[in-house]
C-alpha cells in the first residue's frame, strides 16, 4: 500500500535544513547561555536525505496530522532534537575582537561593571596569549575565577557583594559559605557556566561551597581601559601588567575582554573570551645624549635599551650621574601611548646592579606638551638573577590619558652612585 505523506516530518526537516544553514555575525544570546556567533563559509553542506525508516512494523493507517495541532507537535520535536548553536573557536573570536577595535571607542552605562568583571579574570590570571574561551577553560582556571568571584562577595568589595547570600563558614572550617544552587547561577551570569562541577581543591558540603580567605597572590591588571560596541557585543581593551606585593611588575601585552550583550543574565552581560595581545609598540630607532665607551668586549650603547634582554645595559658616559642627559625613542609612527616601563640599573648580575648608578628621578616627554615626572625605585639580592633583578627593578611613567605620539624623551633629573662607579645604567624601555 502506498504510504501518505508525513507533513510533520516533512516540516520538521525544513525546519532544521533552515536553522543549519542561517548564518549570524557579531555577540549573540541563545536560549541558555551566552555566545559569540560569526560569519560561517558558505560552501557548508548540509545534507537533507532522510534516512530509510523501517516500516515493516508501522500500521497502515498513518494519520494526517490536524493542521491545528501542527505547530505544537512541531515544536515538541524541536525540543528533543534541538541543535545547539556551536561556540565559535579561538580564530573567530580573535577575528571579532579585531574588528571591534577598528571602531571608536564608547563609554557605556555598563562601563564600570564590566571592568569589576574584568578585574575577576584579571586577578585570577587565567588569561594568556593563547586566549581563553571562559565557559570551556579548565576546570581549575575556573575554579580560580571563582574564588575571585568569592572574595569580592567575602571582602564586602566588589558589584556583587549582595549577588549571593555569604553565610558565616565557622562550622565547615571554612570563613564563609555559599549556597551551591546561588553559586552556580551567579556563575552563570558572569562567565556562562553551564554545569558547575567544584574542582580538585573547591569544598563543597551540605550544599554550599566553603570559602576561606587565602595569602596575597600576584595578579594582573588591565589598565587605561577603553570600551567598543557593535549591537550584541562589548569590548574591554588596554594594556596589561602582572603585580605582586612585592613591587614587582612586567607587562603582559594588551588585555582584551570580550562581553556578550545578554538579556537573561542579571548584569545584562557575561564574560565570554579573554586574551592577551602580544603587541608592543615598536621604537624604530633609539638616540642618546651620551654613552659610556666600550670595555672587555661590552657595548653600552642605547640599542641595549630595546633587546629586552637584562644582561645588557646603556650607561650614559659624562663625568657625574648623568643628570641632564636624554634618551630619546623614535617610533615607528604616530600612535596613541600610554607610558613607559623603564628597566632600572645594571641588571646582569647582584654585584653589577649594586656597583653601578641607578636612576632616582626622570623627566618623560611625550611631545605636544605632555610632561610626566617620575620617581623611581627597586631592590636587588645576593641570590637574584638577571630576570629576577629586572622584575624588581621595573617602574612605570604614564600619562593619564594616552596621547598621539611618534617620539619620546626622557631625562635623567636624579641618579645615585653605585659602590664602586657613578656611571648611571639603565637595562631596558618598553613603551606602551
Amino acid at each position: 500500500m502506498k504510504r501518505k505523506p508525513d507533513h510533520k516530518c516533512t516540516v520538521f526537516i525544513l525546519l532544521i535544513t533552515a536553522l543549519i544553514g542561517a548564518s549570524f555575525s557579531g555577540c549573540s544570546k541563545s536560549e541558555d547561555t551566552a555566545s559569540v556567533t560569526v560569519d560561517r563559509p558558505a560552501d557548508e553542506e548540509v545534507s537533507d536525505t532522510k534516512p530509510e525508516e523501517d516500516v515493516s512494523e508501522q500500521t497502515q493507517n498513518t494519520e494526517i496530522p490536524d493542521p491545528d495541532n501542527e505547530a505544537s507537535d512541531i515544536k515538541a520535536e524541536d525540543e528533543e532534537g534541538e541543535i545547539p548553536e556551536s561556540t565559535p573557536s579561538d580564530e573567530e573570536y580573535k577575528d571579532k575582537i579585531d574588528q571591534l577595535r577598528k571602531t571608536d571607542a564608547v563609554s557605556p552605562p555598563e562601563a564600570e561593571l564590566m571592568s569589576e568583571m574584568a578585574a575577576l579574570a584579571t586577578f585570577s590570571r587565567v588569561l594568556d596569549e593563547e586566549g581563553e574561551i571562559f565557559s570551556e577553560m579548565d576546570n581549575n582556571k575556573k575554579a580560580r575565577l571563582r574564588r575571585q568571584i568569592f572574595d569580592g562577595i567575602a571582602w564586602e568589595e566588589s558589584d556583587f557583594f549582595e549577588a549571593i547570600p555569604a553565610m558565616r563558614g565557622e562550622d565547615y572550617g571554612a570563613d564563609k559559605v555559599f549556597p551551591v544552587e546561588d553559586a552556580a547561577a551567579l556563575f552563570k551570569d558572569i562567565y556562562g557556566e553551564e554545569n558547575y562541577t567544584p574542582a580538585e581543591y573547591e569544598q563543597v558540603k551540605d550544599g554550599y561551597i566553603l570559602f576561606s580567605y587565602g595569602d596575597g597572590d600576584p595578579w594582573d591588571r588591565i589598565e587605561h581601559q577603553e570600551f567598543f560596541e557593535d549591537d550584541s557585543c562589548y569590548l574591554l581593551s588596554g594594556p596589561s601588567f602582572y603585580e605582586d606585593n612585592g613591587g614587582n611588575i612586567s607587562f603582559n601585552g594588551y588585555g582584551d575582554i570580550l562581553f556578550a550583550k545578554n538579556p537573561d543574565s542579571r548584569y545584562g552581560v557575561t564574560m565570554v573570551y579573554g586574551i592577551y595581545r602580544p603587541d608592543g609598540i615598536q621604537v624604530s630607532r633609539v638616540e642618546t645624549s651620551s654613552v659610556l665607551p666600550p670595555s672587555a668586549g661590552k657595548n653600552y650603547n642605547g640599542e641595549n635599551l630595546l633587546d629586552d634582554d637584562p644582561a645588557t645595559v646603556w650607561a650614559e658616559g659624562v663625568p657625574g650621574t648623568g643628570v641632564g642627559e636624554t634618551i630619546t625613542l623614535y617610533l615607528d609612527r604616530k600612535q596613541p601611548v600610554y607610558g613607559v616601563q623603564i628597566v632600572n640599573g645594571y641588571t646582569a648580575d647582584y654585584t653589577l646592579y649594586s656597583n653601578n648608578g641607578k636612576l632616582t628621578d626622570v623627566r618623560v616627554d611625550f611631545g605636544g606638551g605632555n610632561i610626566v615626572d617620575g620617581v623611581l625605585d627597586g631592590y636587588g639580592y645576593e641570590n637574584f638573577s638577571a630576570e629576577n633583578l629586572a622584575d624588581s627593578n621595573r617602574s612605570k611613567i604614564e600619562l593619564d590619558e594616552p596621547v598621539l605620539t611618534d617620539t619620546i624623551t626622557i631625562t635623567i633629573t636624579g641618579a645615585n652612585s653605585g659602590a664602586k662607579y657613578d656611571d648611571t645604567c639603565v637595562s631596558g624601555i618598553l613603551v606602551y
